[in-house]
């Protein structure tokens, strides 16, 4: 398959993953009120009164368990997990831990749902609803079931899905931002560039994410229609061909409100959406869908990549030559996928060579444990002022990477 003489890079993901990135957020759990705390910043200073974002517990409780699940599976050593100083064990406690603290004060028991963020003690700071919040929560809270058994991280998933449906969920679609009590108000956390969305790309991706890890465990027939009107309006209100692209923000109507092309959520979906869709054991629905993953893929590779890291965006014409580290995770995972459908396309191997080249000189801090900035120039140079850790700058990019990455190796015969 491929030609180009490299090292596989699964090994150093893996050992990343060990070395660096469980032991980081490790150190982030809060032993005193519960939860991991909400914010560190660049030279690695951790913010204990710091808000703490339901987002990031999420993504701490998802990382954690998906840790734990590939240990479960032999596909982490027990023995390399010590030599760093830590055991299965407490990374499935970890995950509990997060759970209890999202059970406990973020769940809304009263009116369904997740607070937006709380207090470090669990205090409700901001009680906002918002439909990409509760998307993510499910889809955590799936994981964590997974490999805990615990029903009760089930119920509250299916809960927090009826809530979406009956209280986020109108004609068209889904809208975004609430009260506590689920009246409308506008998307103001989910917009960005200038612009106020009543609907985004990003959040109905969380919904299909969501969603997929809901009907793979239960196999809600009912459910799988929800399911499959997700990926429509994916096609006929997201995909734009004329761009090979998503657009990213709408109005009421979905319509699209700005010419911008997001380059992370452009690769990610490219493979995310396949790997969800296949949970529907539908033929003609992944074939569409995988189609849309090439064009993507292929549109990002050609407008995005420099040869050696990917741009972030580019709207009306004007490409953000910053470097986001959520983005070069995705495009690696993306450009992966691509390869490995279509293995004659050699150069989408080298760019994730090439991506992981420079974020291992540029976007891996320099200390122990390791995570990476948020942003660094074209040129690899980190934007201080941004956090290591905050309400967005989760472990959950970066870490399912890498755990995609030692997964996809288990199916192929070649190292990658």
């Amino acid at each position: 398959m491929r030609t180009s003489s490299t090292t596989p890079i699964t090994p150093e993901l893996k050992r990343h993953l060990i070395h660096d990135i469980v032991p980081f957020w490790l150190n982030m759990r809060d032993d005193q009120f519960g939860g991991f705390y909400g914010y560190m910043d660049a030279n690695n200073v951790v913010n204990k009164n710091a808000p703490k974002g339901c987002i990031l517990n999420s993504r701490i409780l998802w990382f954690f368990s998906s840790v734990y699940q590939l240990c479960m599976d032999g596909l982490l050593s027990e023995s390399k997990l010590q030599d760093e100083g830590y055991s299965s064990l407490d990374v499935l406690d970890s995950a509990r831990h997060a759970f209890s603290f999202l059970k406990d004060y973020f769940y809304d028991v009263e009116d369904g749902g997740v607070y937006w963020s709380v207090a470090p003690d669990g205090t409700p700071i901001d009680t906002t609803k918002h439909t990409y919040n509760l998307a993510y929560t499910i889809y955590a809270l799936v994981s964590y079931y997974q490999v805990s058994t615990d029903e009760e991280a089930m119920k509250i998933a299916r809960k927090i899905k009826n809530t979406i449906e009956l209280k986020c969920k109108d004609d068209i679609g889904y809208l975004e931002e609430f009260t506590k009590d689920f009246t409308l108000i506008e998307n103001d956390k989910l917009s960005e560039n200038g612009v106020m969305a009543y609907r985004s790309t990003n959040t109905l991706l969380n919904v299909m994410q969501a969603y997929s890890s809901l009907y793979r465990e239960g196999k809600d027939l009912p459910f799988r229609e929800k399911l499959v009107a997700v990926y429509d309006l994916f096609e006929n209100k997201i995909y734009n061909p004329d761009k090979g692209s998503q657009e990213m923000f709408f109005d009421f109507n979905f319509n699209p409100i700005i010419n911008l092309q997001s380059f992370g959520h452009d690769i990610e979906v490219s493979w995310f959406m396949e790997r969800m869709c296949k949970s529907l054991h539908d033929d003609n629905l992944s074939k569409r869908m995988s189609f849309y993953s090439d064009v993507i893929a292929e549109q990002v590779y050609n407008s995005a990549f420099d040869g050696r890291s990917v741009a972030a965006e580019c709207e009306n014409g004007v490409i953000k030559e910053t470097r986001i580290w959520w983005v070069q995770a995705e495009a690696m995972l993306g450009f992966l996928n691509a390869y490995l459908k279509h293995p004659e396309n050699t150069y989408y191997y080298d760019a994730v060579r090439s991506i992981w080249n420079f974020v291992k000189e540029y976007m891996i801090t320099n200390t122990h444990p390791a995570e990476w900035y948020n942003e660094v120039s074209q040129d690899g140079v980190p934007d201080l002022s941004l956090p290591i850790a905050s309400e967005w700058k989760c472990p959950y990019h970066i870490g399912r990477m890498c755990i995609e990455f030692i997964r996809i190796q288990e199916t192929l015969s070649e190292d990658i």
